[in-house]
């Protein structure tokens, strides 16, 4: 029986075989010396990689002992969140092994070359003149946007099916795209890359890095303590760090951070209007490739998804009905706009608390994967709410960006928010454990958390905001001061 995801072998002719041979020298010749761009600075000195490239190293290095374990690993991740970057230093690594490497982009093959993955990585078989089965030393194969191609996950379980002599490296902008495939699901190892955490982007942007450990022990004592006065406790003993970790620190740069810092690409730039542009371009690409890709909906209703988005910063709650009749477009296509949002990383929805019990007639909530985008909004469109309304939901866009990062595969964990009025921003659960985190600008109190605690019996709550760090016992809550909060 034929497979459903079989690939159909279509004869080259010499034009497109000429066209593939002089691609392939071009890139084998040329890459490393494009990802120098992305490995060195300007004094040729190397830049900091992210946290997540320890993983990745560890990987590649395993696979090269001998360890075949994993043997193809997908990265995912927002748009400009630097998965490029990643998988060019990857490849400079990889040099000095004995081993063939090979660094194409998928998006390049298909859109600027009209060629794709099959017929290429065929060439490059004669190329190096062994088929993949009988290669006498490993592969690594380097392959960005690999969506691009529509038949990417056949094309690469069919190398990996063949040997165990390949590394596959790939990256996707759709985590739609990425996942569809339950065959590539179950051979693949899924990586999701985030974008920056505060502590991240000073390492990027002056090579300021963490004082060790600091971050894991935050992460630890914040939801891991016993009780609240344990957690009081435990972060008090890591003030000293906290502080010497700060020193010399521009007080401004948390602000820049919240605005536009935790995209990658934004950090080199220096001209706040020209950083606005660049991320707007981003959402254009998500919506005009990204999401128009998926073929779901007709060009009227894509050019109307950039609007919905601006919408969207605007509001605290999500009532498809009500962007139905402003959009003058169906509920339930209005519903299906906003999973494919989802899918691209560009929204992150926070379903109301107790709706895996059937009890979500209250609607979910859509975060931005990164504040910089209703940053973006806010500056550039401009917005209707006041300015500390504003500042306090890039906050909460902050938070669910660390909270979802947090718990990223973590088992029988979960993120949701109080839905009723006034509650709280978001109930993190592990098994049957609460714990409530409340964000927000300027000063506040425990009001809204011991509301929501007592509603879920929560073992704490968290109240992330301006006040300065303190315990309180009556309301089993503790103030955390958002410069601390950034160190999780």
């Amino acid at each position: 029986m034929t497979s459903k995801y079989a690939i159909a072998k279509i004869p080259m002719n010499s034009e497109q075989k000429n066209k593939i041979i002089n691609y392939l020298n071009d890139q084998i010749a040329q890459a490393e010396f494009r990802a120098r761009a992305y490995v060195l600075d300007e004094n040729n000195k190397k830049r900091p990689t992210r946290n997540v490239y320890v993983k990745i190293k560890n990987y590649i290095d395993n696979f090269y002992r001998g360890e075949k374990t994993v043997r193809w690993l997908t990265l995912t991740g927002l748009r400009g969140s630097g998965k490029t970057t990643l998988m060019s230093q990857a490849y400079w690594d990889t040099r000095g092994l004995e081993a063939y490497r090979l660094f194409i982009s998928a998006d390049h093959i298909v859109q600027i070359l009209g060629l794709n993955l099959h017929d290429v990585l065929s060439v490059y078989e004669e190329i190096i003149g062994a088929s993949f089965e009988k290669l006498e030393k490993p592969l690594f194969l380097f392959i960005d946007e690999a969506q691009y191609d529509e038949k990417w996950g056949i094309v690469l379980k069919s190398i990996y099916d063949r040997t165990n002599k390949v590394f596959i490296f790939v990256t996707g902008s759709s985590a739609l795209a990425m996942n569809a495939n339950p065959d590539i699901a179950r051979r693949t190892v899924y990586e999701k890359l985030f974008p920056l955490s505060f502590t991240e982007y000073l390492k990027i942007k002056y090579e300021k890095f963490e004082e060790k450990g600091l971050c894991s022990d935050m992460r630890q004592a914040l939801y891991n303590s016993e009780t609240a006065e344990k957690l009081f406790s435990a972060v008090k003993k890591l003030e000293t760090k906290i502080n010497r970790y700060y020193l010399g620190t521009e007080r401004m740069e948390i602000d820049r951070y919240i605005r536009y810092g935790s995209l990658p690409f934004m950090v080199s730039l220096k001209n706040e209007a020209l950083v606005y542009d660049q991320i707007n371009k981003t959402l254009d690409r998500i919506v005009n490739s990204d999401v128009a890709k998926t073929g779901k909906f007709g060009s009227e209703i894509v050019s109307k998804i950039s609007a919905i988005l601006y919408a969207v910063a605007d509001m605290d709650q999500i009532n498809f009905s009500k962007i139905s009749g402003i959009f003058e477009i169906s509920r339930p296509k209005i519903m299906e706009i906003f999973d494919i949002l989802e899918s691209t990383e560009t929204l992150t929805r926070i379903y109301p608390h107790a709706s895996h019990l059937g009890q979500a007639k209250y609607p979910s909530k859509y975060l931005f994967s990164s504040p910089a985008f209703r940053a973006m909004y806010y500056n550039m469109v401009g917005n209707i709410i006041s300015r500390e309304n504003s500042q306090g939901k890039l906050l909460e866009d902050l938070a669910g960006m660390y909270l979802s990062r947090f718990l990223y595969k973590k088992i029988n964990a979960s993120l949701t928010y109080d839905s009723s009025q006034c509650g709280a921003d978001f109930i993190v659960g592990f098994g049957n454990q609460k714990i409530i985190v409340e964000v927000g600008a300027g000063r506040k109190g425990y009001g809204q958390v011991s509301k929501t605690a007592e509603k879920v019996s929560a073992k704490y709550s968290l109240v992330v905001c301006n006040s300065d760090f303190e315990y309180s016992k009556e309301h089993n809550a503790v103030k955390i001061p958002l410069k601390y909060f950034l160190l999780t």
